[in-house]
């Protein structure tokens, strides 16, 4: 979205032209909550071991919570309460950069209450939001059980991106959402527009897309239709909305400006911003942003004067946020140099209930579809 038009205004003025994205450091939870079956286990183990590869690829530090944890095998505290105790002391974080919390596991709704199933006592959507209001930080929860897009309507609010496998709490068969997104977000194919970088935006619309590719491959009605909440009004947009092949109706607002933003760099060469700078940035982009919208049906010329300062100053906060790795590289250069030119060398070592009207499918399971547990 707002880095595929600062690309396309950035190359027409020719001011970006080694413009470096950067991507923003974080904490990860990763929750498996109850397999109820040993091969739901063994998948939901290796969806959460691609969240672990994929923090540490992208140096973010990471708590693990469920049967395949280390805190598991001591037996001292509940899945439930070690989450509530994370995400306490989270709270009392002054971190600026976001907090990642990801809901691997099955679903339930009772028609009132959405619960994410733990090993132990459960919790429900309710309850997590309480558990959450002291977060002050930006916020990307991913929810991908069963039953989950009631989530949205108890969790969504300013400065948070939410994601659910599915749109309503009656989309009760075994979701595969988090296997596609556990997939997309470390995987450079996700990368849209080529900035070495992941957005959240862009793993929600690969794994949506290649959920929905399942079923239609499969010949099956589709069980379960992802949503994406960002701005606030706890509605949720599907698959067509975020990618812009539909539309909403009024003045309401497509999802994903937010996902956009926030990024996961898919290597170590890619540099982070501060949170001073990850401010600016956005700041930034949103007065880039209300400028196009402003000169919608305007003349092109002048809002490619407009938009050039806003550009530099882009490009300016970019090549500062490089230039601690550049500094680095010589001493690393160096360092290899001389151990190329050693002549020794040993033979053997080793170096609540939203729908987008446009998702194909209903609410009700197919009879070739898997039951929950």
């Amino acid at each position: 979205m707002i880095r595929n038009m600062l690309l396309a205004v950035g190359l027409l003025l020719g001011c970006l032209q080694s413009w470096t994205p950067v991507a923003a450091s974080g904490h990860i939870i990763i929750v498996t909550g109850a397999a109820g079956k040993p091969e739901y286990g063994q998948e939901f183990a290796e969806w959460a071991d691609r969240w672990s590869a994929t923090c540490e690829r992208a140096s973010l530090s990471c708590d693990r919570i469920g049967p395949d944890s280390e805190a598991a095998d001591d037996g001292r505290e509940t899945d439930r309460d070690r989450l509530q105790r994370l995400l306490k002391e989270q709270a009392a974080s002054e971190s600026s950069s976001p907090l990642w919390l990801i809901l691997i596991g099955h679903g339930t709704w009772n028609g009132a209450s959405a619960k994410f199933n733990l090993e132990g006592p459960d919790v429900d959507a309710r309850t997590l939001a309480e558990w959450l209001n002291g977060i002050r930080r930006p916020l990307v929860l991913v929810n991908c059980a069963s039953s989950s897009g009631p989530f949205i309507d108890r969790l969504g609010g300013e400065d948070r991106v939410v994601i659910t496998a599915t749109k309503s709490g009656n989309e009760q068969n075994f979701a595969r959402f988090g296997d596609y997104f556990s997939s997309a977000i470390g995987n450079p194919g996700s990368d849209l527009d080529h900035d070495d970088s992941v957005s959240v935006r862009e793993a929600f619309l690969k794994a949506a897309s290649d959920t929905a590719s399942f079923y239609q491959q499969q010949g099956r009605i589709a069980t379960e239709h992802a949503l994406l909440e960002d701005n606030g009004d706890r509605k949720g947009s599907n698959l067509n909305l975020v990618l812009g092949t539909a539309s909403v109706g009024g003045e309401e607002e497509v999802d994903g400006k937010l996902a956009d933003r926030i990024t996961i760099r898919s290597g170590a060469d890619v540099p982070e911003l501060d949170a001073e700078q990850i401010a600016r940035r956005d700041e930034l982009e949103r007065s880039l942003e209300q400028l196009v919208i402003d000169n919608a049906d305007g003349d092109r010329e002048q809002l490619r004067r407009q938009a050039l300062p806003i550009l530099v100053q882009l490009a300016q906060l970019y090549e500062s946020a490089r230039q601690p790795q550049a500094e680095e590289r010589p001493e690393a250069d160096e360092s290899e140099d001389k151990t190329a030119g050693d002549d020794t060398a040993g033979d053997d070592t080793a170096g609540d209930d939203t729908a987008g009207d446009d998702t194909a499918g209903d609410d009700t399971a197919g009879d070739d579809t898997e039951p929950e547990n």
